[in-house]
């Protein structure tokens, strides 16, 4: 059975799914969306200065803003000698929110489209044949457009279909996560700021979100978990014995895709990015602002597309390389870590415009 006549197909159900669908729903294009993957979505994200840019100009923020979470400081904290080496004042200008939300709100508003055809089912294979695009899911049926948008992922079939990995090259790490309620008894971590904790070779970040009544925690180094668990920190020991779920990522700098002829990648599909500057979602998002801002200038979508593609490819090595370098100063082990807490200490002015050369 084939369907066809479409002039997007959209795979992958997650976040950046969610962001092409939305900005194709919001330019009328005929679309199938296959979201079959979105039960991986856990936990909250950041929302920095440069997410809140990309959003107001995709132009959902405002249908966003009542779920955001108000975060006013940034605390980059050494757990041995337990105080702030530095903090950033973000009051008004950075939040947090919940993945899940985040869907099901740009979901909700892209079904009111009737051009967007959302099916919960996988995508097994897919073919550029120059004039067309054809997309076989796991039922066996056929869909064909002009174009495929890959928002999958970094592991989602869209991208590794297109690169040939060099197994030597790509190292796999791990990191942990995990989401903490409100208690009495652990009150003390849901203040309104990101909390960065540094130790030797390992680091822990926790942040508040859906309205401070939950806590999204990212655990990060190896054995980490048994640091954590041997640490005496008095806050770190309120977030002891928690059930941790392991994601992996592959420590890549450099490699990217945004194009391979009629097949254009987004998101992690696109760019991984190593999660140390709160910027995969941001990237993603603004993704979505240049997609947006292309596909609108004319009805040429394939010079749209690659125009897209030019300009993200352009300017994304900087953020992946800054966040790549963050993850080698927050992983830095005896000697090193303690320098490095030394010149942190007290270092706002240089660290506040380090992360706004990412924001901007």
């Amino acid at each position: 059975m084939k369907d066809k006549n479409y002039e997007f197909v959209i795979i992958g159900g997650g976040i950046a799914g969610a962001i092409a669908a939305y900005i194709c729903s919001k330019l009328n294009k005929k679309v199938v969306w296959f979201s079959s993957d979105n039960n991986s979505l856990k936990g909250a994200i950041q929302v920095p200065p440069n997410s809140i840019k990309s959003l107001k100009k995709i132009g959902c923020f405002e249908i966003l803003k009542d779920y955001l979470n108000p975060i006013s400081l940034i605390r980059v904290r050494d757990q041995n000698i337990k105080q702030d080496l530095s903090t950033i004042s973000v009051d008004r200008k950075y939040y947090t929110l919940e993945r899940k939300v985040l869907f099901s709100v740009l979901k909700n508003q892209i079904i009111k489209n009737s051009n967007i055809q959302i099916i919960n089912e996988k995508i097994i294979s897919f073919r550029d044949l120059g004039k067309e695009c054809k997309c076989i899911t796991s039922t066996g049926k056929e869909y064909v457009s002009k174009f495929i948008l890959g928002a999958d992922g970094f592991s989602g079939i869209t991208r590794n279909s297109l690169i040939i990995k060099k197994e030597n090259n790509i190292q796999s790490k791990y990191i942990h996560r995990a989401v903490l309620k409100k208690t009495n008894h652990n009150q003390i971590l849901f203040q309104s700021s990101i909390n960065l904790w540094l130790d030797d070779g390992w680091h822990i970040v926790y942040y508040p979100f859906s309205n401070s009544k939950l806590l999204n925690l990212i655990l990060v180094g190896k054995n980490s978990i048994k640091n954590l668990e041997n640490s005496s920190n008095f806050e770190l020991s309120l977030i002891k014995k928690i059930n941790w779920q392991r994601i992996k990522y592959e420590n890549i700098i450099h490699e990217k895709i945004f194009n391979f002829g009629n097949i254009f990648l987004l998101g992690d599909a696109a760019h991984p990015i190593q999660p140390h500057l709160a910027q995969g979602a941001a990237q993603t998002f603004h993704d979505g602002k240049i997609l947006l801002e292309n596909l609108s200038k004319n009805n040429n979508s394939l010079s749209s597309l690659q125009d897209y593609a030019k300009i993200r490819s352009k300017d994304i090595n900087e953020v992946k390389e800054m966040s790549y370098l963050a993850g080698q100063v927050f992983g830095f082990k005896g000697i090193q870590s303690r320098i490095r807490n030394k010149l942190i200490l007290g270092s706002n002015n240089y660290i506040q415009k380090f992360m706004n050369n990412i924001w901007e």
